[in-house]
C-alpha cells in the first residue's frame, strides 16, 4: 500500500500515544486488545501489534487509510474491516520512522 509523504519531514516520524484496541467494524467484535497507537505532528496515524519504537517487528498494523478511531479514557478503540490488516516482520514500514 502507497503511504503519503509527511508534509513536515517527508518520512512520518511516528510517536507513540496509546493503546489501541483493534475491532472488527462488520460485527464489533474485538480482534487484539493489545496493538499501540501512533501519531505524528503532521496527523497521520498508524496502528500496531508490534514495538517498532524500540527496534522490535511492526508485526500486524494498519495505516492511517484504514482507521476510523475513537479515544476512550486513553485508550484509542479503532473499527476495522479485518483484510486491511498487513503483516511484516521487519522493524519499519517504508515512509515511517518511530520513535
Amino acid at each position: 500500500m502507497g503511504v503519503d509523504d509527511c508534509t513536515l519531514y517527508g518520512i512520518h516520524k511516528m510517536k507513540i500515544v496509546s493503546r489501541a484496541i483493534i475491532k472488527n467494524k462488520n460485527t464489533g467484535k474485538t480482534i487484539n486488545s493489545h496493538w499501540s497507537y501512533y501519531k505524528c505532528k503532521c496527523g497521520n496515524l498508524f496502528a500496531c501489534s508490534g514495538a517498532p519504537q524500540l527496534g522490535e517487528p511492526v508485526m500486524d498494523y494498519l495505516t492511517n487509510h484504514y482507521m476510523d478511531g475513537v479515544g476512550m479514557s486513553g485508550i484509542i478503540t479503532i473499527f476495522v474491516d479485518p483484510s486491511d490488516i498487513e503483516s511484516t516482520t521487519d522493524d519499519t514500514i517504508p515512509g515511517h520512522s518511530f520513535m
